[in-house]
């Protein structure tokens, strides 16, 4: 008599196709639209992720592939430490959903972070934002900064 075993994730014909989360396929598509020179058409765009681990990577490489689209790579590394911080602010407080947003107007570079959920919104005691971005704040459910598009930050 023959005995096999069989992992959980395996199928009679081979291992099981493992598809990506949510928010790592919003990233992808993310990143070819920058690709294609389809992104640079707006100034603004959002996103809503998945409260999952996966939104914290997913928010910093859709930032980078933005920021790449409009002209911006010098800020890219800035920005996603931000973004990275405020996502993983938002789901240590047990956000539902959450919605990233980018927006470039009048020389500014404006991230928004929203989380919605049970708890009340983010730490306004946020020293890396205080650091690295010219203005912060939060509103509500919203945490928000910016950076300028051209040159170093004002002093605070």
């Amino acid at each position: 008599m023959r005995t096999t075993t069989q992992r959980h994730h395996d199928t009679p014909h081979g291992p099981a196709l493992r598809l990506p989360s949510w928010n790592a396929l919003l990233a992808v598509v993310s990143g070819l639209a920058a690709r294609t020179g389809w992104a640079r058409q707006g100034r603004e765009v959002s996103w809503r992720l998945s409260a999952r681990p996966s939104a914290v990577p997913s928010a910093r490489r859709m930032t980078a592939a933005r920021l790449s689209a409009w002209g911006l790579r010098e800020h890219a590394s800035t920005a996603q430490l931000l973004v990275g911080e405020l996502v993983r602010d938002t789901l240590g407080r047990g956000a539902t959903t959450i919605r990233l947003a980018l927006g470039l107007e009048d020389g500014l570079l404006r991230a928004e972070v929203e989380g919605c959920g049970p708890q009340p919104g983010p730490d306004p005691d946020q020293p890396v934002l205080a650091r690295l971005a010219c203005c912060w704040g939060v509103a509500g459910q919203v945490a928000w900064f910016e950076l300028p598009a051209s040159g170093p930050c004002a002093p605070h």
